[in-house]
């Protein structure tokens, strides 16, 4: 058993470590161009995804090229946002981190509730099980992150034009043919 959990472990971890994306440059501003903000609608438009952030060109990904951009402004809102967005994000992952782990040990080591009369495939459906429930408390907490994120660049931009605060959607949609038929697809801007 201590083979297997450790296997479970080291593959878990190298799936975060995977998933983690390096920055070689910082994004710096002339302080007069607004963060460009675009929703990403995800897996095939259906499963939903985060909001995309531009600036000049360069996508803005890490909280430390966010920090770098807020905090210059010296906005006690702003950059109190943006901590807290950075805060939630990292309690997201420590939730998500936790639940996998914590679904794999009540697989692997607490006896499973009986559904198919078979040790294996019960013990599977109990760390499933276990698992959907901290994928969704890590979602809920991860969009909450998201929309703090998401505010702290919108009073960014504001601070940028110097304008009263107000908000806007535009979507562009595109029909187009290609060889299965007419094709809709769209960009949303906030």
């Amino acid at each position: 058993m201590f083979n297997a959990k450790s296997f479970f472990l080291f593959l878990i971890l190298f799936t975060f470590i995977g998933c983690l994306q390096l920055s070689a440059q910082s994004i710096q501003n002339d302080s007069s161009t607004p963060i460009e903000t675009q929703a990403d609608l995800g897996f095939l438009d259906i499963l939903g995804g985060d909001m995309q952030y531009h600036l000049n060109g360069q996508k803005i990904v890490h909280y430390k090229d966010f920090k770098n951009l807020i905090y210059p402004l010296h906005d006690p809102e702003t950059s109190q946002l943006i901590r807290d967005a950075e805060s939630t994000d990292l309690a997201s992952w420590l939730i998500l981190t936790t639940g996998v782990a914590l679904s794999t040990d009540i697989a692997l080591f607490y006896k499973p509730a009986v559904i198919f009369n078979s040790n294996v495939p019960d013990r599977i459906i109990t760390g499933l099980v276990t698992v959907q429930i901290g994928l969704g408390i890590y979602f809920i907490v991860h969009n909450i992150a998201e929309g703090r994120k998401y505010n702290a660049v919108q009073h960014y931009n504001h601070l940028i034009r110097k304008q009263p605060e107000e908000g806007s959607i535009e979507l562009n949609p595109k029909l187009y043919a290609c060889s299965n038929g007419l094709v809709l697809s769209g960009q949303l801007s906030f």
